[in-house]
């Protein structure tokens, strides 16, 4: 939604994903309008507005649809999503934080929190941090693992009434829909986790690894920048979810040195 993000999926995202599609026998189909125009609509995030993506006048004539947030940038080695998923009734995501060992996620929540936690404690601070995304909704998460919901292999014909159900209900987040979403997909046992690699988040990376670039404006960007080329061999789909910043810098790099991003050689100046 937008023109600053509309221009920086075209740059960053767009061929990657036609290549994709057509590799893979899909149709690309772009949303940026909100379906839900209401002032319902508009007063919350326009992450809620995927919920409606089956009910739209076109999705019936798919069996499958595969919803890809805007911020993510597809490799060109990543398979067919679909193999993940064999079965229409299932929905496929990834559990959120499935990228990281045990050990980076016990780290990851030290520098999150600044203070120090016991090793036999890390799995439990661990829960604590997902437990937290769904008291934080006023949400009982009735023991669900919280996905990240930037991919979702879903059906019209099996998940439609479910996504409205979950559009209806009210829940003031900073986690927008991804509470209520993970909760639901949950109870009605549909999850079936998909490997991260088709969701493969840089926010958390940059926090174990690059806590002291805050911004792009810092001397050492490119050291950051190099390393996302690496995760970008690593993924399938890496997600700039909550480092959108990054991402338009990144759109800014390729317009100006007319390469894609991760092919980009640092300045001289730099």
């Amino acid at each position: 939604m937008g023109q600053a993000y509309v221009e920086t999926w075209r740059v960053m995202c767009e061929a990657n994903w036609r290549a994709y599609a057509e590799h893979w026998g899909f149709d690309l189909i772009v949303i940026a309008h909100l379906p839900d125009a209401s002032p319902r609509g508009r007063g919350r995030s326009p992450a809620w507005q995927k919920l409606l993506v089956l009910d739209q006048p076109w999705s019936g004539a798919y069996e499958r649809i595969v919803w890809i947030d805007a911020d993510i940038v597809i490799a060109a080695h990543a398979p067919d999503i679909l193999r993940e998923v064999p079965d229409p009734a299932n929905v496929g995501a990834s559990l959120s934080g499935a990228q990281f060992s045990e050990a980076e996620k016990h780290i990851y929540f030290e520098r999150l929190h600044n203070l120090m936690v016991e090793p036999q404690l890390a799995p439990l601070a661990w829960r604590f941090t997902e437990e937290n995304g769904f008291s934080e909704s006023e949400i009982d998460g009735e023991g669900a693992p919280m996905l990240n919901t930037g991919v979702l292999v879903m059906s019209p014909q099996h998940h439609n009434g479910l996504l409205l159900e979950i559009y209806a209900s009210e829940s003031a987040s900073r986690l927008y829909e991804q509470p209520l979403l993970s909760r639901e997909i949950h109870r009605a046992g549909l999850l079936v986790p998909i490997t991260p690699r088709f969701n493969w988040v840089i926010h958390e990376r940059r926090i174990l690894d690059f806590a002291e670039i805050e911004t792009v404006e810092h001397p050492e960007v490119w050291r950051l920048i190099n390393h996302l080329r690496n995760e970008l061999s690593k993924a399938y789909f890496l997600h700039f979810a909550g480092s959108m910043s990054i991402m338009q810098h990144l759109a800014h790099l390729s317009q100006e040195t007319g390469e894609p991003w991760w092919k980009a050689q640092r300045p001289a100046s730099a």
